[in-house]
């Protein structure tokens, strides 16, 4: 576990309660029956997905709390792949957290995403390459890219798309969010590394505050 999300994981459990372990994939009955089936295909294609099968499990969640779900959406996270799927329709439904400001997190942040992950297994791997093709060069985004940046994103959507058909909140708190701590402004990122208590407790209003706006 990641050092910010093993921080987040503490604070939030010690303030809401462990939960159940959710599934990590969504139905594809399910998501027929929720007439978001079309919409999922169109985004993966939008993506560039080349594999007939789109892939409907996603991976393990960050944190499990006692009613809800918590996200920790870092650097890799925020980027042009990123931005397509939040170009879906499904974002007028889902409110656990800030389009517009994710939308602009990936326009503004993604040379941090660069930073982090253009090469190895953050840039591709043979089981991104089945779903999305071949990379272009490590770090450049201008053609082919990166499969395993693309495969990050859809894995995110799906996420998301998770949330509206099982009525299960998903809250998303992202490393650039701000918040207003004694006159100063300080980034969800640099409270999790520092651990200030106080600064901590933040947080916890924080995500009680997106969580009131969906339950």
């Amino acid at each position: 576990m990641r050092q910010r999300q093993e921080i987040l994981h503490s604070i939030l459990t010690a303030q809401f309660g462990t939960g159940i372990s959710f599934p990590s994939s969504i139905a594809h009955d399910d998501l027929i029956k929720a007439g978001l089936m079309n919409e999922v295909i169109r985004t993966w294609k939008r993506l560039g997905g080349i594999s007939e099968q789109i892939p409907i499990s996603f991976g393990k969640w960050d944190i499990c709390l006692d009613s809800f779900i918590v996200e920790l959406d870092e650097e890799q996270h925020f980027n042009r792949y990123r931005k397509i799927t939040l170009n879906s329709f499904i974002y007028h439904i889902e409110k656990g957290f800030d389009v517009f400001e994710y939308i602009k997190y990936c326009s503004d942040f993604e040379n941090n995403c660069l930073n982090k992950s253009s090469w190895g297994k953050y840039w591709t791997s043979c089981s991104t390459e089945k779903q999305f093709g071949l990379p272009g060069i490590n770090g450049d985004l201008e053609n082919s890219g990166s499969p395993r940046w693309r495969q990050r994103a859809f894995y995110d959507y799906l996420r998301d798309v998770f949330a509206i058909i099982y009525r299960i909140p998903v809250i998303r708190i992202s490393v650039y969010d701000k918040l207003f701590i004694s006159d100063q402004i300080k980034t969800v990122g640099m409270i999790l590394l520092t651990g200030n208590r106080t600064d901590s407790n933040e947080i916890v209003k924080f995500i009680e505050q997106k969580t009131n706006n969906i339950l």
